[in-house]
């Protein structure tokens, strides 16, 4: 996650900076500010690590221009491919707001309370670096039909990966391919990629393949 923030650091918080990520890096279990100073005996206290954590502010704008350079030196180096990550980071005990909140998970198969984060990874060989990612947030109560308050997203997932290609583009990303698990496979997103002039493989059912592949065929499209 800390690849995801850019901020202002003295040379005291790019210590603890660089002590956190090793510690996320190695941890097996629990990462945790207490977690944390216990594996360095304490020298370095939970409360000064917490502090540093609420300091930080992510921003995707912050993100590009810290990777910008080291994405210039890769891209030519073979095909590019732009790489959908959609994954949730789970907090079963902490309390429900905007961030954290109900997000069905496809590896589980059920409703699971955390944070989700969609991301943008460009990969180039061996070298797959982020360049955009989307804090899920669910502002928007409804009634669901049995008469439960539930929450819901003002953008839904394919706008967003929609918003990332769009971006990418923007900043001369050079990709040929944009990869994606199978939820991320709507006709809306094949025809924007087609639409921007790229290729996209998707998992898909033989029967969503065959529909889209006579769509695109209709419309003159080639089928990549």
């Amino acid at each position: 996650m800390l690849l995801l923030f850019s901020i202002r650091m003295d040379m005291s918080q790019n210590k603890i900076l660089d002590l956190y990520t090793d510690y996320l890096i190695c941890t097996t279990g629990l990462a945790t500010a207490t977690g944390l100073s216990a594996s360095l005996d304490y020298h370095l206290s939970h409360d000064k690590v917490t502090r540093f954590l609420t300091k930080l502010n992510g921003d995707p704008k912050l993100l590009w221009a810290e990777v910008k350079s080291h994405i210039r030196k890769i891209e030519n180096t073979g095909i590019g491919y732009l790489i959908i990550g959609d994954t949730i980071e789970e907090k079963p005990y902490t309390g429900q707001s905007e961030l954290v909140n109900w997000h069905y998970s496809h590896s589980k198969h059920s409703q699971v309370k955390g944070v989700n984060i969609l991301s943008a990874l460009i990969r180039h060989g061996d070298i797959a670096l982020p360049i955009d990612y989307h804090l899920v947030t669910k502002s928007t109560s409804y009634m669901d039909k049995h008469g439960k308050t539930k929450y819901k997203s003002d953008i839904n997932k394919n706008e967003i990966v929609r918003n990332f290609i769009a971006t990418a583009k923007r900043n001369q990303v050079k990709f040929e391919y944009v990869l994606a698990d199978i939820w991320f496979s709507s006709s809306e997103n094949m025809d924007y990629i087609h639409k921007v002039g790229k290729k996209f493989r998707f998992p898909c059912c033989n029967h969503q393949e065959r529909i889209h592949k006579r769509r695109l065929i209709n419309r003159e499209i080639v089928f990549n």
